[in-house]
């Protein structure tokens, strides 16, 4: 279970993430299921994962980028 905070670098991109909330569950729920517990379970690996997750989601986006990512919750069974 994941839970995060995005940055952006424009206001209006919050809009388009909205329209497109499909494929931004579907990105991260692409990326997340392939992540062993040894992959994500150190601050070098959560990195990796922010910077893959920030990767694939301004692989779509038009109306700015995301620049950071943010985990509020991070659950790993």
């Amino acid at each position: 279970r994941v839970t995060m905070d995005l940055e952006m670098t424009t206001a209006t991109l919050a809009d388009e993430l909205k329209e497109r909330l499909p494929q931004v569950r579907d990105t991260v729920l692409t990326i997340l299921p392939n992540k062993r517990f040894e992959d994500i379970s150190t601050v070098d690996g959560k990195t990796s994962l922010r910077t893959e997750l920030i990767e694939g989601l301004n692989a779509f986006l038009s109306q700015g980028k995301i620049t950071k990512i943010y985990f509020k919750e991070f659950v790993v069974q």
